[in-house]
């Protein structure tokens, strides 16, 4: 399994008790195949989680210092920061593997991150600075995520 889905499945076991969880799906069918491919839906986001809000998550995890933005779709960051609903909580879940952290950055803002910088490039500081660190406790290799905390921390804002 590569290390984006495993990413994701420790994701998905962190969901809290109570909350609704749903993966969209891959694609994997289209109309045609290879080069001929005619159609292939996108996606707006990894999955979705309902709590007090619905949280439309894109998860990313990358190795090194920085992740690149072609990594981000364009119409995943286009749709997920032209949502704007009070309970409805469009997120970037970056991992930085190697540093082991883990921050949620709100899609508007990364949209104008991405807009006015001269990088190519999300840094760790950056999101360090501009995130909210979602707690990850490592359990021998694979890691569990304080997704209720990282909730809660969202609880009444806009």
């Amino acid at each position: 399994m590569n290390i984006g889905k495993i990413f994701e499945e420790e994701i998905k076991k962190s969901v809290p008790q109570g909350y609704f969880y749903y993966r969209f799906k891959d694609n994997a069918a289209s109309f045609g195949t290879g080069e001929g491919t005619r159609f292939t839906s996108h996606n707006i986001c990894d999955c979705m989680v309902m709590g007090e809000y619905l949280y439309l998550l894109e998860l990313k995890s990358h190795k090194g210092s920085s992740i690149p933005f072609n990594c981000i779709r364009k119409n995943q960051i286009e749709e997920m920061s032209k949502v704007f609903h009070q309970k409805i909580k469009p997120y970037f879940v970056l991992n930085f593997r190697e540093k082991e952290k883990t921050f949620a950055i709100e899609a508007k803002e990364l949209k104008n991150f991405m807009e006015t910088t001269e990088r190519k490039s999300i840094p760790f500081d950056w999101c360090r600075e501009n995130g909210i660190e979602i707690i990850g406790t490592k359990k021998k290799v694979k890691y569990n995520y304080n997704l209720k905390e990282f909730f809660d921390t969202t609880l009444g804002q806009a």
